[in-house]
């Protein structure tokens, strides 16, 4: 029936039908016919369902986080929600073990990061996946070739994952830093090293570049822009962007009062398609968190430093916050708490709501995402493997 209706219709009328439709949809109508699946699976239509107008309503997250099973053993799991208009969770599929995929000994490094295109990095820094949480399809990328001589210990200090616009291909950007591994506190000098894989030829490379100390903080290994961003040190705190086309570093100014490292603690996002900076309270501190304000920054003009404008100012959160996480519909700040719950922070109202939904201690991570049909292909019949969760 629903072959004879496609056939009486115009292509065009048949995609603008199909595009309109949620991708667990789609990706049953594939088993309809074969005139269905090759239409949907067509380089055309995924780009046309990934050009799509959407708006707030279509955003879901993916969560990871972790629990303690036994005292050296963690297990992690993926969660997939939507959003009702009471700004409450919806389960939109069952919850992923994804232990396997993950460090089984600690949480604090675990990231995702994106989306690109509708994919996601899901990396533990040693054990790096690309996955696409609407179609469920994932590959585990074979571990980095490059180690370091023995008497030397390699410390991952940032994961990268984007798109190069000009090679038309995603790639990886693993930062670590070799230091001379002596039995004494002292580490030695310290060597950067950068390592990028190439996901259209299956493959690790390392570039001779180096880059400043990274100041690792959560919710800090930002894509946006054809370009990864990371917190470094210099005399003050500045972000560091690494082009992915290009394939380069540059560095880009925060705003005149947040620029310390011995005080607040700082986020980046994305609000309104536009970069965003979180600055919030050091959990560490030794003044109560619960006294200190939320500031939240936009850059207006990607690159312009002197863009930057401040768009919220929030008034102490009566929960101790560890760190944020995402802005999500365009006004609910998510964050963990100390505890390890997941909150929401509503920008406009400054409305407050604990989920039932929490990990291990700095475990939660979040990443919001649109849904698309973007594949990740077979490299080779011996390459990586795409998989399904």
């Amino acid at each position: 029936m629903a072959t004879r209706i496609m056939k009486k219709l115009p292509e065009d009328v048949v995609i603008y039908i199909l595009l309109r439709f949620a991708v667990k949809s789609l990706l049953r109508f594939k088993c309809i016919s074969k005139a269905w699946y090759s239409l949907i699976i067509t380089k055309t239509f995924v780009k046309l369902y990934g050009n799509r107008i959407t708006t707030t309503k279509d955003e879901f997250i993916l969560c990871i986080r972790t629990f303690r099973e036994e005292p050296e053993q963690l297990k992690s799991i993926a969660s997939f929600f939507s959003c009702d208009d009471n700004n409450d969770l919806n389960t939109l599929a069952p919850d992923v073990d994804v232990s396997d995929l993950t460090s089984s000994c600690d949480t604090i490094f675990n990231q995702l990061i994106g989306p690109c295109h509708g994919l996601i990095a899901l990396t533990d820094s040693f054990i790096i996946i690309i996955l696409n949480p609407s179609t469920r399809k994932y590959v585990v990328l074979p571990p980095s070739p490059f180690g370091c001589p023995k008497g030397y210990h390699r410390s991952i200090e940032g994961i990268g994952f984007g798109f190069d616009s000009i090679v038309n291909d995603y790639k990886v950007v693993r930062l670590s830093d070799v230091y001379w591994d002596p039995p004494t506190d002292y580490p030695g000098p310290r060597e950067p090293k950068v390592d990028i894989f190439d996901l259209s030829i299956d493959s690790w490379r390392e570039l001779d570049l180096e880059f400043p100390t990274i100041y690792y903080l959560p919710c800090s290994e930002m894509y946006y822009k054809e370009a990864i961003h990371w917190f470094i040190i210099a005399e003050t705190v500045v972000i560091l962007c690494f082009d992915i086309s290009t394939e380069t570093f540059r560095t880009m100014k925060m705003p005149g009062t947040c620029t310390l490292f011995d005080g607040p603690r700082y986020g980046l996002s994305v609000l309104n398609e536009h970069l965003t900076l979180i600055c919030y309270p050091d959990p560490m501190s030794s003044i109560d968190p619960t006294e200190d304000l939320i500031d939240i920054w936009m850059m207006e003009e990607y690159g312009a430093s002197e863009s930057w404008i401040k768009i919220y100012t929030i008034r102490p959160v009566p929960i101790p916050i560890e760190s944020p996480l995402a802005i999500w519909k365009g006004h609910l700040l998510l964050l963990q708490t100390k505890s390890g719950f997941l909150v929401s922070c509503d920008l406009n109202s400054g409305d407050v709501k604990e989920f039932n939904l929490n990990g291990h201690l700095e475990s939660l991570r979040v990443l919001v995402y649109t849904e698309t049909l973007t594949t990740i292909q077979k490299i080779s019949e011996h390459g990586t493997q795409v998989q399904q969760f």
